[in-house]
C-alpha cells in the first residue's frame, strides 16, 4: 500500500504541507513535478497548427470498401 503526501524540500530536509500521522518507518520514493507553462504550450501547439497541410482525400475514398476491399 503507498500513501501519498505533499511535501516541499527547504534546503535541509524534505518537509510535509499537510499534518502527517503517525510517525512511520517507511522508504521515501520521491518525484519531481514541474509547473507547466501553459503559454508555451500554446504557442506549440500554435506553431504545429500552422504547419498542417490539409488533405485533399475524396469521401469515397475512405469508404471501408476501397480502404480493406471488402466488396459485396
Amino acid at each position: 500500500m503507498s500513501i501519498v503526501i505533499r511535501a516541499h524540500y527547504d534546503g535541509n530536509v524534505i518537509v510535509p504541507d499537510e499534518p502527517v500521522g503517525e510517525e512511520l518507518e517507511l522508504a521515501v520514493v520521491s518525484s519531481e513535478h514541474k509547473k507547466k507553462d501553459k503559454a508555451r504550450h500554446r504557442a506549440a501547439l500554435k506553431r504545429i497548427g500552422s504547419r498542417v497541410v490539409p488533405a485533399d482525400i475524396p469521401l469515397e475514398a475512405l469508404d471501408r470498401e476501397n480502404l480493406y476491399g471488402d466488396r459485396l
